[in-house]
């Protein structure tokens, strides 16, 4: 009987023991920000973005980064966030930005169909120009090009730009 109990009494202690460790180790994984059991990307930083096509690139919130190409921008709309899509420690090759207005989608691309060409920029007409939950433009300017879009959310539209360095 008495080695039944010392028996049953390491079995306890050692499950104790191992769920102490168990519990420091992840505590200690959550710390440091790594996702606890993810097999992506463990250099990746855990960053939630707004406007950046992957968490690593440069994003500045509520400014246009640095070297952002001049782009008319629309009337009222509010700056929502601006990224590279490039690593910080590389070569430029872009940038994304992203407003966001109450105006209805159709009204928003009409006006850039209008205002982007006076700045140098060309400007392809979506296929459906009277879309009203979405319309993506191509447009380029010397050495750039990208798309604009207008997408209509729950708060308002979206306008996203994205252009890519071509040179």
């Amino acid at each position: 009987m008495q080695k039944n109990i010392f028996v049953i009494t390491v079995i306890v202690i050692s499950i104790i023991v191992l769920s102490g460790v168990v519990i420091l180790w992840m505590n200690n994984e959550k710390s440091r920000g790594q996702p606890i059991g993810n097999t992506a990307d463990q250099n990746a930083p855990n960053i939630e973005t707004e406007v950046a096509t992957d968490p690593r690139f440069p994003e500045i919130k509520g400014k246009l980064m640095s070297g952002f190409p001049e782009i008319p921008v629309y009337p009222g709309a509010t700056l929502i966030a601006s990224a590279k899509t490039n690593r910080a420690n590389e070569q430029d090759t872009g940038y994304r930005a992203k407003w966001e207005t109450q105006d209805a989608v159709v009204k928003v691309m009409k006006w850039y169909q209008e205002e982007l060409p006076k700045s140098g920029w060309a400007y392809e007409t979506p296929n459906d120009p009277n879309a009203s939950g979405e319309q993506v433009a191509q447009i380029k300017k010397s050495d750039l090009e990208g798309f604009l879009e207008a997408e209509r959310e729950e708060k308002g539209t979206e306008i996203v730009v994205e252009v890519r360095i071509t040179k």
